[in-house]
């Protein structure tokens, strides 16, 4: 019998990465994990799930250090409470990651999940993206927007996407070198993709 991987999934925005995974999710029968993460960091850090998705998958910058309760703060039971809110999200994503993982064959989709399982001993890095007007294209059937309005969106959340993995990883967001499958759904369709991947553990990765 063939083993599953954990799959991981790096996508662009609207290239259609979210709906390849849910499928992949499905076909194989393995619990998949998006922004089901933010739950989970919400009870792991006892904050409101809103204030995680404000930090979820975006880079944090200098200002959040300006307001860190410093002051009359020689000692804290839990040390970590001084971070950065983004810091501190981003960490506990990690850790939750991980522990996943260990539980067997699930499928991740974004959250740097690809650098975080490198060491995992049983992983399948897998990275969607598209060209921008079949992008815009989804962007528009999805969230209803005009073209000026999706592109506009697109090229934001990606700019926040790239940075975020940049600063955790060290790594540059999208280099195909730290994936075993790159694949343009733009050019095939999700379907195709879908099969592509599933040929891929089929039939190549138990090799």
């Amino acid at each position: 019998m063939n083993k599953i991987p954990v799959i991981v999934i790096g996508r662009e925005f609207c290239s259609g990465g979210a709906e390849i995974g849910h499928r992949l999710a499905l076909h194989y029968n393995i619990p998949y994990y998006d922004r089901s993460i933010i739950d989970k960091t919400a009870e792991v850090l006892e904050i409101s799930k809103q204030i995680v998705a404000t930090h979820d998958e975006k880079p944090f910058g200098f200002f959040e250090f300006t307001s860190l309760p410093y002051r009359d703060s020689w000692y804290m039971e839990d040390p970590s409470a001084l971070l950065p809110i983004g810091m501190r999200v981003a960490d506990a994503q990690f850790d939750i990651i991980k522990k996943i993982a260990e539980d067997g064959p699930c499928i991740f989709v974004g959250r740097c999940a690809d650098y975080i399982l490198r060491d995992h001993p049983s992983v399948l890095k897998v990275f969607i993206y598209a060209d921008e007007s079949s992008k815009i294209e989804r962007a528009k059937k999805l969230y209803g927007l005009n073209d000026k309005t999706a592109k506009r969106i697109i090229n934001k959340t990606n700019r926040a996407r790239a940075n975020y993995y940049n600063k955790f990883t060290h790594q540059k967001w999208g280099d195909r070198n730290n994936f075993d499958l790159y694949i343009n759904a733009g050019a095939i369709g999700t379907d195709q993709a879908v099969k592509m991947i599933q040929y891929y553990i089929d039939n190549l990765y138990n090799r």
